[in-house]
């Protein structure tokens, strides 16, 4: 059955990597055919390139757009104290906090994801943070009995979100939010829809392993490389018009302890790093759903994650397992340099 909070798209599917990027001061970068505008945001950094347009706005466009991407990331953010999510998860347990609609919308999509995934998606995994670091980035490895103290703390049918007050609330105390996984790529559509405010045609926005990529006439296709998760070269190449993509990779935020790799990619089921999959890159019309569905399709693994996808109207995308063979969807177009990929 297809899900229904996601509808059919008519366009190629796609695979990106997350590029690892420099953190570089603000740079504005002018080509022959496209001006490229840098910021650091989001923990990352966040790359507007434009097109084609109104070209005096640009400037302007752009600065709308990294705007919206600052007022939304003080609403999502885990690491600022005021955020919405931080006011919520101090409150767990205690009282339903008020928050922005924008907030209750993407709490909203997270509960969908999650439903849809059986839970290999959980926005209230933020619990796992006091042992793991909020990105997994202590460079610690917890015992399994540390986490165990924490896994009843995560689960996301303990949230309760009631859109028409505007309130969100964890019901146990302990409890934590955490919509990282799924807000970036919200943000990134809401900067992309000031970017057309503004009378930007053709552009992108890419902000570390999430992109958005759009035109108003159809008239050449992006040409995106695909990063192998493991070696210094390129998977292979997808092409696409418009749409959203999301990559999680276990080759992004990691430290190596007695030669175990551990990422930032949590199991919520486990509470410990995600083995089944190595890499995974989805499309999908709603950037967000793209986002949160990159995660879970990552914690299934190549079998039960392409089940996934296919239980999503245009969702297609593109899993690499644990043991390096990668696994592409039916309607999945581009080119792969691994001879090892199968079609599901």
């Amino acid at each position: 059955m297809k899900d229904p909070f996601v509808k059919k798209l008519a366009f190629a599917a796609v695979i990106v990597s997350a590029l690892i990027l420099i953190a570089v001061p603000f740079y504005l970068k002018r080509q022959k055919d496209s001006i490229t505008y840098t910021r650091n945001l989001m923990g990352t950094i966040v790359q507007i390139t434009l097109m084609r347009g109104e070209r005096a706005r640009f400037d302007a466009a752009s600065d709308a757009a990294f705007d919206e991407i600052k007022r939304l990331e003080a609403l999502f953010s885990s690491y600022m104290p005021e955020s919405d999510v931080s006011r919520i998860s101090r409150e767990a347990g205690l009282r339903p906090v008020k928050v922005s609609p924008e907030v209750t919308e993407v709490a909203g999509k997270a509960i969908g994801v999650a439903d849809i995934s059986g839970g290999a998606f959980d926005p209230t995994v933020g619990a796992l943070s006091k042992v793991w670091g909020p990105s997994g980035e202590k460079g610690y490895v917890p015992s399994k009995e540390e986490v165990g103290r924490l896994l009843p703390l995560v689960g996301y049918k303990e949230m309760e979100i009631d859109k028409a007050s505007s309130t969100i609330f964890l019901r146990k105390k302990g409890m934590a939010l955490n919509l990282g996984g799924i807000a970036k790529g919200y943000i990134i559509d809401k900067a992309a829809q000031v970017l057309k405010a503004n009378g930007v045609e053709r552009g992108i926005i890419h902000a570390g392993g999430d992109m958005v990529v759009f035109q108003e006439d159809e008239e050449r296709q992006f040409i995106i490389g695909i990063q192998h998760p493991r070696e210094k070269k390129l998977l292979g190449e997808a092409h696409l018009y418009n749409g959203a993509v999301a990559t999680s990779g276990d080759y992004e935020r990691f430290f190596i302890k007695d030669g175990v790799r551990y990422h930032h990619i949590l199991d919520p089921k486990t509470g410990f790093p995600a083995t089944r999959s190595i890499a995974v890159t989805i499309i999908a019309k709603d950037p967000a759903i793209a986002d949160g569905l990159s995660t879970a399709v990552f914690v299934l693994g190549p079998k039960e994650g392409m089940g996934l996808i296919g239980k999503i109207d245009g969702a297609e995308g593109a899993i690499t397992g644990a043991d390096g063979k990668v696994t592409v969807s039916k309607g999945f177009e581009g080119w792969l340099a691994d001879s090892s990929k199968t079609k599901y």
